[in-house]
């Protein structure tokens, strides 16, 4: 487990993570400070003497560590000056290993800069960085080189600067927790996540991406194209070996385990619950968690004369004993990457009801199988599907043991499976799709035919590989489920070559807005699919008007 972070309290950290179950003890924290405080770096030839601080700093705050109170850091500032900042990082014994340094500008036409310098203990640098990122990816660098170990990264600001790291021994993989959308928008035109940028705009520099849904890898792959480094690993969830006895359930128990958010939809919960007790059904709401919603939320359950059906528990230790004995989970999300709620239920007998939503539900619940798959916002057919749980008692049972069966899916000794195989399976592909992803391919011409038709030149550089598949499809907009049309080449010379497009293909896809052209790219198993377009530094680019006329923008 490898941490960046300057963390005064990292002995004590690592302790109560450990205590706490979220750490395992034969797990190394390897921090970064950590790290170079505990290590010498190697002499070499271009070593130079770290320079004494300037006049001008003027020594500010002292931190220690908390641990065994030796100096961790001095910070140092420049008076008069509010962007010159100096870091100086201590040793247990007192030396420095690192100075962190920005330097402020001499007027506002110039930016500050940032230095930071490793330093051995005799006081000569030995390493200089002009980032942060720049000093974080050596030292992953040195981590691997210790111990040959692959580099699974589970923070998007890490994969901000680690797309760019490579090593010739490691993979190196990204988790890709949540949609690549803004929250609520369509995920094959929606304005992409703020957060996942980087990993997009870089996706062929990771080994592998890995999804928690095959449905939202399904998505990712209808935009953005398929790079065969692409997986679905899901969370893993471990619950009892054995059912629990359905006869332990309170026949009223219904329950919601997550965030107060307004992604959670929490309010329609409330709602529900209590058309629910309104039909003349007994029921009660256990809501477990917190949030800045909460208060909103109380205020709701007021209004609502509702006060002896729902309770708010906050956060609890005894989440699997709350789901043994509960019948129905109950969400109403506007949104999920994977729901682990749901998957906690499931593994512990506890029926889950929940709102169709992008992504995580449908890949895990069988609609009337081992759950209730609501349409968003329907609350009457959601009312329905939680009545028919709480008053019958075999349908419920039934679906209470096919929702146990099915979670041996996501236990830990399976999901470990999958990620040796996809460490596996990435590190054996490496060499071709790292070919696949340099390739270069651009349109090179269009020409028409006078019976309709259209050849469509494209220009493809692949290096030394040898393709073992090339075609051009044709693929209708909008349309998630539409595998398109394939157009071989008809010939290619240079590096050129030809698809002629049939003057119907339009007509052929008639469901679409439009038609997207993508090239197809294949070595061995791995394919690659590519969105055509122009060069980019053409200026001029040529469309057809509504009534067919040719026009430039």
């Amino acid at each position: 487990m490898v941490t960046f972070d300057a963390i005064p309290e990292l002995g004590a950290l690592r302790s109560s993570l450990v205590e706490a179950g979220r750490l395992n003890p034969d797990v190394p924290l390897l921090n970064l400070h950590d790290f170079y405080a505990g290590n010498s770096p190697a002499r070499t030839d271009r070593q130079v003497p770290s320079r004494p601080r300037a006049a001008e700093w003027v020594e500010g705050a002292r931190t220690h560590r908390s641990d065994d109170g030796s100096l961790f850091h001095v910070d140092y500032r420049m008076p008069g000056r509010d962007t010159g900042a100096l870091r100086e990082y201590h040793r247990i014994d007192g030396t420095v290993y690192l100075v962190d340094s920005t330097t402020p500008a001499e007027d506002a036409a110039q930016e500050s800069s940032r230095t930071l310098q490793l330093v051995d203990p005799d006081g000569y640098v030995t390493a200089t960085f002009t980032s942060a990122a720049k000093l974080y990816r050596r030292f992953l660098t040195e981590l691997v080189d210790l111990a040959h170990a692959d580099v699974v990264v589970d923070s998007k600001y890490s994969a901000g600067f680690l797309w760019s790291w490579k090593h010739p021994e490691a993979v190196k993989i990204v988790n890709f927790h949540s949609t690549h959308v803004s929250p609520g928008k369509d995920a094959l035109t929606g304005k992409l996540s703020a957060t996942h940028q980087k990993i997009i705009q870089n996706r062929d520099a990771w080994d592998g991406i890995t999804f928690l849904t095959e449905s939202q890898r399904t998505a990712f792959v209808q935009r953005f194209g398929e790079t065969s480094n692409t997986f679905v690993i899901s969370n893993p969830v471990d619950g009892p070996r054995t059912l629990p006895a359905f006869g332990d359930r309170k026949p009223n128990s219904v329950i919601h385990v997550g965030r107060f958010t307004k992604g959670k939809n929490i309010g329609e919960l409330l709602e529900i619950a209590k058309k629910v007790a309104t039909a003349g059904v007994p029921i009660h709401l256990d809501l477990v968690g917190d949030g800045d919603q909460r208060p909103e939320l109380e205020a709701k359950v007021r209004q609502l004369g509702a006060e002896d059906l729902i309770t708010f528990h906050g956060h609890v230790n005894d989440v699997g004993q709350r789901l043994h004995r509960a019948r129905v989970l109950l969400l109403c999300s506007k949104f999920e990457g994977q729901s682990l709620a749901i998957l906690e239920a499931q593994a512990h007998g506890c029926v889950p009801v929940a709102y169709d939503v992008d992504f995580g539900p449908r890949d895990v619940i069988e609609n009337r199988r081992n759950g209730f798959l609501v349409p968003f916002g329907e609350q009457e057919t959601a009312v329905q599907a939680v009545t028919s749980l709480l008053t019958d008692d075999s349908l419920c049972e039934a679906m209470s043991t096919q929702g146990f069966n099915d979670s041996v899916h996501f236990r830990s000794d399976v999901i470990f499976g999958k990620w040796m195989e996809a460490l596996d399976t990435a590190r054996a592909n490496r060499a071709g799709r790292d070919a696949l992803t340099a390739a270069n391919v651009r349109i090179a011409g269009i020409r028409f035919h006078p019976d309709g038709d259209m050849d469509l030149e494209v220009y493809v550089e692949i290096g030394e590989a040898n393709l073992s598949r090339l075609c051009l499809q044709s693929r209708q907009r909008g349309i998630p489920d539409g595998n398109g049309i394939e157009i071989q080449p008809h010939h290619g010379d240079d590096s050129v070559f030809h698809f002629r497009l049939p003057a119907d293909l339009r007509a052929q896809q008639p469901a679409g807005d439009a038609l997207d052209l993508n090239l197809v790219l294949g070595i061995g198993s791995m394919t690659r699919t590519i969105r055509l377009g122009a060069s980019p530094s053409m200026q001029t680019t040529p469309y057809f008007t509504v009534y067919g006329n040719l026009s430039l923008k």
